[in-house]
């Protein structure tokens, strides 16, 4: 592999060198703005430094090495080949063996140049040149910004997308099959309620009693379950009240438990029902002592579901910051509320993305029992791409 670095005033120059020096199959490495130096060693004009290389094969080729020469020296197995001079190869990462097999080291190659085009499609992210511009690169980049994905996947996104994609409508499709087929492990099925203890935890104003209350609904109303209420939540009047009245409304009996040792008894009192629902305090997640309690309750149980309830709203730093506080949960499923209420819904992928976790349900506003559905990746990614607007129907 022949590396090489240029220098120039911007950009485009730089490639223009690479391409003129090296040809079309140069690969980009590495790009950075640097500052050179002048009279005295004061600071001058701001240039680009483009580190570039070339694949051993396509340097053979360029250079017209004819065939038998590579053939005899592919042929001196015997013999410990020369080390080639450091400024024009990368020992250390290529770790040329002779002794390999030949599809090992057609294997290491290909993966070699997949990284290189997935570096080089990162590196090019960062400049806002002609070839991007002409492209829509910049439009294209944007519009992901705006339905709300991170700069991480989005970067993930176009070091796996190639030029042809950069047209408008072809970009749609791909980073919608992209989507469908990277996240479709994580579409969901129906969640088993029966014999449960269904417990919401999130923190606070999340909406996890009118959640609770909706998935209740569907149990009683379309699949004729006995459902019984227990709320942890007593730090908020407001909140007993209004679980009570979803209470009344299901005919469902209600326990208040405002320790542990109610809760064991308000459980036994709801040892009829065909399953629970349980409404848990929402406090701060940095409350470290209300992560505890809630840790030290829902160890009590076995057969449970836990669903942990994020808000649509929230940037996606915030959520890994709430889902790393509640790490102490061993298995839980996600809800996410209010997508009705932003325009940025594509933090949902990036919640896929981060945490590699199923989520059941989303909710779009706060009819009871309706603006619930069940969590399917097609149709999240045709309402994020849609815009997420009211015209967009789940």
């Amino acid at each position: 592999m022949q590396i090489k670095k240029f220098v120039a005033d911007n950009a485009q120059e730089a490639i223009k060198k690479v391409r003129d020096e090296l040809g079309d199959n140069a690969v980009i490495i590495h790009t950075k703005k640097i500052k050179t130096k002048g009279i005295f060693g004061i600071s001058s004009k701001e240039k680009v430094e483009v580190l570039a290389a070339l694949e051993q094969e396509d340097v053979d080729n360029k250079n017209s090495i004819p065939q038998k020469t590579q053939t005899e020296e592919l042929n001196k197995s015997t013999k410990i080949p020369n080390k080639p001079k450091k400024e024009y190869t990368i020992d250390s990462y290529n770790s040329y063996n002779r002794s390999k097999d030949v599809s090992e080291i057609n294997e290491q190659i290909q993966e070699l140049k997949n990284m290189m085009m997935k570096i080089n499609n990162k590196v090019n992210i960062n400049f806002n040149n002609d070839i991007n511009s002409k492209h829509g690169f910049k439009e294209n980049y944007e519009l992901l910004e705006r339905i709300g994905l991170s700069k991480d996947l989005i970067e993930d996104i176009f070091s796996n997308i190639e030029d042809n994609y950069f047209d408008y409508e072809d970009f749609i499709k791909h980073i919608k099959k992209y989507f469908i087929e990277r996240f479709k492990k994580y579409d969901s099925e129906s969640v088993d309620f029966d014999g449960k203890v269904n417990i919401f935890v999130g923190t606070t104003g999340v909406g996890k009693t009118t959640t609770l209350a909706k998935l209740a609904s569907h149990q009683v109303l379309k699949n004729d379950k006995k459902v019984g209420f227990l709320t942890l939540d007593t730090y908020r009047i407001s909140a007993v009240d209004q679980l009570k009245i979803y209470a009344d409304i299901l005919n469902a009996p209600l326990e208040v438990a405002y320790d542990l040792d109610d809760v064991s008894y308000s459980i036994q009192r709801l040892k009829n029902r065909d399953t629970i629902f349980v409404d848990t305090a929402g406090r701060s997640h940095k409350n470290k002592e209300h992560m505890k309690e809630l840790k030290q309750f829902i160890n009590c149980f076995n057969q449970k579901n836990i669903f942990l309830v994020l808000n649509a709203n929230w940037h996606i730093e915030d959520i890994k910051e709430i889902v790393q506080n509640y790490s102490f949960l061993d298995d839980y499923k996600i809800i996410i509320t209010k997508i009705d209420e932003t325009s940025r819904v594509g933090v949902i992928l990036d919640i896929i993305y981060n945490f590699g976790k199923e989520i059941k349900y989303v909710t779009y506003g706060q009819n009871v029992p309706d603006d619930i559905e069940e969590f399917h990746i097609e149709k999240i990614v045709d309402y994020i791409l849609g815009g997420g607007d009211s015209g967009s129907s789940l």
